[in-house]
């Protein structure tokens, strides 16, 4: 016999369902509940609030992005960190479609970011995970620099994903984003 899941978890769980589903600021605390199949009451008991919730459903659902690009890399082993970050940008680019709730939902909560202290809390955090997995998956290192360089990209995924939904015409091509980092890497060795 399985284990029950919690009520707390199947609410994150029916959060990333509604962040899917519909665009986040449409998002009420009835969907979540049901989509958790937990009580209205429940959310607030374990988060607080709706808008904690919907925080810590976004921060889970970036891990969860996180994880999928990795398995999509596969054995980096062998590439070098050039190719490293272009097959890591080649994934992002086509997850972008495929994560396009959570994708509007990040770009809403960082508008509101600086009015709300805890959803600045809940980012920042995921921020700091996100940097050491983005450094650990594309081989650079555990020190601060590695970070400093993940940060980088993360910064770079972000504008990507400003500029995906601000319309197609602004997306490139993974082909493009591999010129990009090629034009890059050369111009930038030392």
């Amino acid at each position: 016999m399985s284990p029950q899941r919690s009520n707390r978890q199947a609410l994150i769980e029916g959060a990333l369902h509604c962040l899917e589903e519909s665009p986040s600021p449409r998002i009420t605390t009835r969907q979540i509940a049901a989509a958790s199949k937990a009580s209205i009451g429940s959310i607030r008991y374990h988060f607080g609030s709706t808008e904690a919730l919907m925080g810590l459903a976004m921060a889970e659902g970036f891990r969860r992005w996180l994880h999928e690009l990795a398995g999509e890399m596969g054995d980096v082993s062998e590439m070098n960190p050039v190719e490293r970050i272009q097959r890591a940008s080649e994934s992002v680019t086509v997850g972008v479609q495929r994560h396009s709730g959570l994708v509007r939902a990040f770009l809403a909560a960082v508008a509101r970011a600086p009015h709300d202290q805890a959803l600045r809390d809940t980012l920042a955090e995921s921020y700091r995970e996100s940097r050491v997995e983005v450094a650990l998956l594309l081989g650079l290192g555990e020190d601060q620099d590695a970070g400093n360089a993940a940060s980088l990209l993360l910064a770079t995924f972000d504008g990507l994903l400003v500029q995906a939904v601000l319309g197609p015409d602004n997306a490139i091509t993974p082909a493009d984003m591999r010129r990009g980092i090629t034009r890059l890497a050369t111009a930038t060795q030392l």
